[in-house]
């Protein structure tokens, strides 16, 4: 069965270092991202603007959900293409990740978009100084995924266990001191976070922290629930609902 979390952190790991150098931001709703057949807004899991490039991790159900019926699968399936022709039209070459498929595959897809993206910059408008730091950046970018690439195809499992470790090493330091509510005594609790926990939350249940994005109140901790997708909560929201297990 697959770990989840083990390939989602490879694939954060690989990210990493495919698009080292360029500015990214996490967890992106713009607001021309809207499902025309819900009018709610969609997300992207990472976004470099620079290169117009988004990244989506697809299929992230947990353990505890159970099987998604028919309607779901159909209603999932017209989400992500509502996400992919929205950003076909804004101009934002998505990639699209399912962390249980095919690694070789999936980096496959994401060469697809490195080169879209290359083209896309070589015949824009942009000034030339610009243009030509961009073009040699994102050749860079291709050279490396095409070397992981290589890499997976060669020993699928134990890269993706190497990739993963380089991920929790990534993390390590980013660990987050929540401040929670006063407790009878009068003297606050604090909670420290760090990637690769379980803890409880008081809705969602239990999970593993993912990520966390930034530091103080206002980081931005991933969970992954066992019975619910993964969720992002603001860290001064979420300081009196979680526990560390």
């Amino acid at each position: 069965m697959i770990n989840t979390y083990l390939v989602l952190s490879a694939w954060r790991e690989a990210l990493a270092r495919i698009f080292d150098g360029f500015a990214a931001q996490d967890n992106v709703s713009p607001d021309w991202l809207v499902n025309p057949a819900t009018n709610r807004k969609l997300k992207l899991d990472k976004v470099y603007p620079d290169i117009a490039i988004a990244i989506r991790f697809v299929g992230l159900t947990a353990k505890g959900q159970g099987r998604q019926s028919d309607l779901e699968v159909l209603e999932n399936e017209e989400r992500e293409r509502a996400r992919a022709e929205l950003c076909r039209a804004h101009g934002v070459h998505l990639a699209s990740i399912d962390p249980a498929e095919d690694s070789v595959k999936q980096m496959d897809g994401l060469l697809s978009v490195l080169a879209r993206a290359s083209r896309s910059m070589a015949n824009s408008d942009r000034p030339a100084p610009e243009k030509a730091t961009l073009m040699t950046a994102l050749a860079a970018a291709r050279s490396r995924a095409e070397q992981l690439r290589n890499r997976l195809a060669q020993n699928p499992e134990q890269m993706v266990e190497n990739l993963a470790a380089g991920w929790r090493d990534r993390e390590a330091s980013l660990a987050v001191a929540l401040s929670t509510s006063a407790v009878a005594s009068g003297q606050a609790v604090a909670v420290v976070l760090a990637t690769g926990q379980r803890v409880r939350h008081t809705r969602f249940g239990e999970g593993v922290v993912t990520r966390i994005d930034g530091s103080g109140p206002e980081a931005m901790v991933a969970i992954l629930f066992d019975a619910a997708q993964e969720r992002t909560f603001r860290a001064d929201l979420l300081a009196d609902k979680v526990e560390v297990l």
